[in-house]
């Protein structure tokens, strides 16, 4: 089974190789590169925890989170989980189920004041009374140039992998004006939310019960092999006669 991956680097070869270990044929086509920001100017000293939701945050702030060590680490999937030991970086906690839970685990363990590390174009500021969160952007996703091949490499996969709203939205869009039929089209995306961003009118949209590839690569696999168990009229049996 064919999927398309259209994340940056090095995320999007990262990506590959779990899928293809678990037997898809994954292929590449980056649609965005990773651009490191400023380190944050912010003090840690001023905060309980650091939030972390993508391993790019990580690898964009190592310096400012080296430099930060005696400061608790929240991290929410285990991309990011590893990201930060690859740094040799402790994590306090590696949530699995998006950032709110993520931040009620830290104001459970007494953190009230947090500085979250994040992309350009993060999700909402988790709203958790007693918690207040601030952010620091450390990385953008640049827009590359669209492949020439990008309908052929489109109409040759199974389903198409959405990390992200932004990436949904751009997808949807190069499909549109491309001309490309969007029910012919499935996509494959870790929440609702991603989901939203890509508009209607596209042939499935499959979505992970969790925010991580191995949750999406078990639901793609189950909704690729449901089987139609709707027997045609006046069909045999085995073992009725």
């Amino acid at each position: 089974m064919k999927v398309l991956i259209i994340r940056p680097q090095p995320g999007a070869d990262a990506t590959a190789r779990r899928f293809k270990g678990a037997g898809y044929a994954p292929v590449l086509m980056p649609l965005f590169a990773i651009e490191h920001m400023p380190p944050p100017s912010v003090s840690v000293g001023g905060y309980d925890a650091i939030l972390l939701t993508s391993g790019n945050a990580a690898r964009a702030a190592t310096g400012f989170l080296e430099s930060a060590r005696d400061t608790p680490i929240y991290a929410v999937g285990s991309a990011t989980a590893s990201a930060l030991a690859n740094l040799a970086l402790p994590v306090a906690a590696t949530g699995s189920n998006g950032v709110e839970a993520l931040v009620g685990v830290a104001a459970a363990d007494g953190h009230k004041k947090l500085l979250w590390l994040a992309g350009e174009d993060h999700s909402a500021v988790p709203q958790i009374v007693g918690v207040h969160i601030d952010i620091a952007v450390v990385y953008r996703s640049a827009v590359l140039e669209t492949p020439a091949d990008f309908a052929a490499q489109v109409a040759v996969c199974d389903a198409v992998i959405l990390h992200s709203s932004r990436a949904a939205a751009y997808f949807a869009g190069l499909c549109d004006a491309g001309g490309l039929s969007r029910n012919k089209i499935t996509l494959a995306t870790f929440s609702n939310a991603i989901a939203a961003s890509a508009g209607e009118g596209w042939a499935q949209i499959i979505v992970a019960p969790s925010p991580n590839d191995a949750a999406l690569m078990d639901a793609i696999r189950q909704h690729f092999t449901r089987i139609d168990c709707t027997l045609p009229p006046n069909a045999a049996i085995e073992g009725a006669t």
